[in-house]
């Protein structure tokens, strides 16, 4: 599993110029020496992170980072996201061989990113931008998550917020697992304390119902501000997805060419809710599941992205967060898929 705890928190940073690069390494190097990792890894990790920081300023002006802590199995590492609107990469291939610059430079290159991080990847289209992921871990620590479903998610505060209103979760079982996408009314602080309630509630519940989980919800929140919420309930075994939603989340399931919405009743966790229904759709191995608050435009369309729907969810999520987010709200995107 690619997310592996509902507790992490993302933050974004802009990188417009090339003091941007250096202000990046040391904000990685802090959450590197949260998350434990040694100095072998932080070394790998800051000149991983400047080479990515300054191909943005470099080939595309301006950008994007992501940063985030992760853990799992024991585990603690750091997942960076790299996300541009610049002209692509025109050989992809050719940027991936260690030390090639298209500027003649003697920069490290992709390549070195890419030997240097635990998990890699990349997506490049010409007029649309990049976004390159690189997580890295422990070198002796076991990376498997053991999870029979591979996830990403992009969860940012709106700009000029230092908490995020909205929240997600994942919980797993033997024979089926939760996905939850949530979103505090407004924004800020108020916002948070809803999101992190249901996330309490979703983390410490032993429900196998999605409805049941979203009814505990809304009796949770009645102390706050209230919520958007959406879970949905994946039994690969039984081939199901079963989907209930309170208020604006978007859900889309996609089948090869088939894109398929999943409706969401009105009302508000907490404080406004007239009924709870399932939806059940079936869920085969190439099924990818979206589920996103409503920060995000739900305009997307991926034929717009040729070969996007290969890639990591947390790349697929990252790209629709960079180019869909809606500027003055929280955003929050999931992919969920089956482990390949």
């Amino acid at each position: 599993m690619e997310v592996a705890s509902v507790t992490n928190r993302q933050f974004a940073m802009d990188i417009v110029d090339q003091s941007h690069a250096g202000e990046a390494r040391r904000a990685a190097a802090e959450l590197a020496e949260f998350a434990g990792l040694n100095d072998t890894d932080r070394g790998k990790i800051a000149i991983a992170v400047t080479e990515m920081a300054t191909n943005i300023v470099k080939h595309a002006k301006h950008g994007k980072m992501l940063f985030e802590t992760l853990g799992h199995n024991g585990a603690s590492g750091l997942r960076v996201l790299s996300l541009d609107k610049g002209p692509g990469i025109g050989n992809v291939s050719m940027a991936l061989e260690d030390g090639y610059s298209s500027y003649g430079s003697s920069g490290n290159g992709l390549g070195a990113v890419r030997r240097l991080s635990t998990v890699f990847d990349l997506y490049s289209a010409p007029n649309l931008g990049t976004c390159i992921l690189a997580e890295f871990w422990p070198e002796m620590k076991n990376k498997n998550s053991g999870s029979s479903f591979s996830l990403g998610v992009v969860s940012v505060a709106m700009r000029g917020e230092t908490m995020c209103g909205d929240g997600w979760g994942m919980r797993a079982s033997t024979d089926h697992s939760f996905f939850m996408v949530v979103d505090g009314l407004g924004h800020g602080m108020f916002a948070s304390d809803a999101a992190r309630e249901a996330e309490r509630v979703l983390r410490n519940s032993n429900s196998n119902s999605a409805a049941d989980i979203l009814g505990d919800c809304h009796g949770a929140l009645r102390k706050t501000r209230g919520a958007a919420g959406a879970i949905a309930q994946i039994s690969q075994d039984k081939g199901l997805l079963t989907y209930a939603g309170i208020g604006n989340i978007a859900a889309t399931l996609i089948d090869g060419e088939k894109r398929r919405g999943i409706a969401s009743h009105n009302g508000t966790l907490g404080h406004q809710l007239h009924k709870i229904q399932e939806f059940t759709l079936p869920w085969n191995k190439d099924s990818v599941l979206i589920m996103h608050s409503d920060g995000l435009s739900a305009k997307w369309d991926f034929s717009q992205y040729p070969g996007l729907l290969s890639k990591r969810p947390s790349v697929i999520a990252a790209v629709l967060y960079r180019d869909f987010q809606r500027e003055r709200d929280d955003a929050t995107v999931m992919v969920a898929r089956n482990q390949q």
